[in-house]
């Protein structure tokens, strides 16, 4: 019932429910729905998820833009990986123009908030001087940390 009197965040836990089918039938198109009305009161967290449903087409028809201007609003927000998405979508052009200055720009945030795939593109980005000046140094520093969390592809290329 609070989903339905528009409480943000019972929006968003309907949406999960709905996505994964716990307790409920899972329906994407109806998480989709859930997650857009919590996105819209600014919720970063369904600003997120209706990214990535938008992203991979998900309860939604694919469509790379819309997924970024959803990513755009919950990164702005600080949300880490929303952060991560859009650094990537910028570095590959991926519903925007590509741009890697920009993608770095957001890598960055994500990674000093902690978030390992972040610090492992932040520290390929140093590692091939993709919209930063080239660092080995710094490209080991950072995927040094996204390795002490356990991500695979920092820690074999710090072998």
């Amino acid at each position: 019932m609070a989903a339905e009197q528009g409480d943000a965040k019972a929006q968003f836990n309907l949406g999960s429910a709905y996505y994964f089918g716990k307790g409920i039938d899972e329906d994407k198109a109806e998480a989709a729905k859930w997650w857009r009305l919590a996105a819209e009161q600014g919720d970063a967290k369904a600003q997120f998820n209706l990214g990535s449903a938008y992203y991979y087409g998900r309860g939604v028809n694919e469509d790379k833009a819309e997924a970024v201007k959803w990513d755009r609003l919950a990164a702005e927000q600080g949300h880490a990986k929303a952060q991560n998405n859009l650094g990537s979508a910028y570095y590959f052009g991926r519903g925007v123009n590509e741009d890697k200055t920009e993608s770095v720009k957001w890598w960055r945030l994500a990674a000093e908030q902690g978030h390992a795939k972040a610090q492992f593109n932040f520290g390929s980005a140093y590692y091939y001087g993709e919209g930063v000046n080239e660092d080995k140094a710094e490209a080991a520093k950072w995927w040094r940390l996204a390795a002490d969390q356990g991500h695979a592809e920092a820690i074999l290329k710090l072998k």
